[in-house]
């Protein structure tokens, strides 16, 4: 996987890092960086109210931690995930169809992580370019299940359809974008995540009590402060595929937004996920 990584740097290729905030692109862009690789810019999708205030604070400060420049990517017409939903909430009703989010749908990856993504690189300035994600075969089956390095055919010429990635990297020709999309720390362990900081599990625990304690992160802690919190993963704070955990802490810490979401879940008369209403998070 490195060697053709390599292969494709040595032809021109640039690499570019999508991040979020959580710590597995916290962990990816170290490694990288580690590894001896030169990251173009960082890349975060940015959903609006739905995210942690805390992620674009943990994307600043990976800016700051590498000196790479940080860009900061929005639907073409500025809309949050919260406008999305509420536009959708509109336009679907009476219909009975639901306006969330949802494992089957999810257009708030497609567009609103993705879309933006996609539509930097178009604009980066390069033609032969490496988007680098922090997807770890560990989280999910359905993850398990990806290729680490892959054609990103939504922005790559047509003049590779067909080809193999080996195929493309070896027939790239300029002026003929090739994108490619890369998982670097596709085989990582959670335990390998932590330890790219010095963190482990047991330190994990440790931040999340003195937390508890002192109502403030540790300032040792390097990751997002929502593990800390209590959250196991991070992406948005109600996030439609987030564990039940999660999404109790996220209740905690931003009941505002709770409520406007359970709003929502009335006037669209659509619970937030399959027959489970935010309202639990209440009890």
């Amino acid at each position: 996987m490195i060697d053709l990584v390599n292969s494709a740097i040595s032809k021109g290729a640039k690499l570019y890092s999508s991040i979020s905030g959580g710590k597995d692109g916290q962990a990816m862009v170290k490694s990288l960086t580690n590894w001896g690789f030169t990251v173009e810019a960082l890349v975060h999708a940015d959903l609006g109210r739905i995210e942690w205030t805390e992620s674009m604070m943990m994307c600043k400060k990976l800016q700051g931690e590498f000196d790479i420049p940080l860009y900061i990517g929005h639907r073409s017409d500025d809309r949050d995930l919260l406008d999305h939903w509420e536009d959708r909430l509109g336009k679907l009703a009476g219909t009975g169809k639901p306006f969330w989010s949802s494992a089957v749908n999810r257009y708030c990856t497609s567009d609103l992580k993705r879309g933006p993504i996609n539509s930097f690189l178009r604009k980066c300035g390069h033609d032969f370019i490496i988007s680098c994600e922090g997807v770890r075969a560990e989280e999910s089956r359905a993850r398990a299940k990806k290729n680490p390095l892959e054609i990103r055919w939504s922005i790559t010429s047509a003049f590779y359809k067909g080809m193999t990635v080996e195929e493309s990297i070896a027939n790239f020709t300029s002026g003929k974008r090739l994108a490619i999309t890369w998982y670097p720390i596709f085989n990582f362990s959670t335990e390998e995540v932590w330890s790219t900081y010095n963190m482990n599990s047991q330190l994990l625990s440790e931040a999340r009590e003195y937390y508890r304690l002192n109502n403030s992160v540790p300032g040792w802690w390097p990751f997002h402060p929502a593990y800390a919190y209590g959250n196991d993963r991070v992406s948005c704070v109600f996030c439609i595929l987030g564990s039940l955990n999660d999404l109790k802490v996220g209740a905690r810490h931003r009941p505002g937004l709770l409520s406007d979401l359970i709003d929502m879940e009335i006037r669209g008369e659509a619970t937030f996920k399959n027959n489970w209403s935010l309202q639990n998070l209440l009890q």
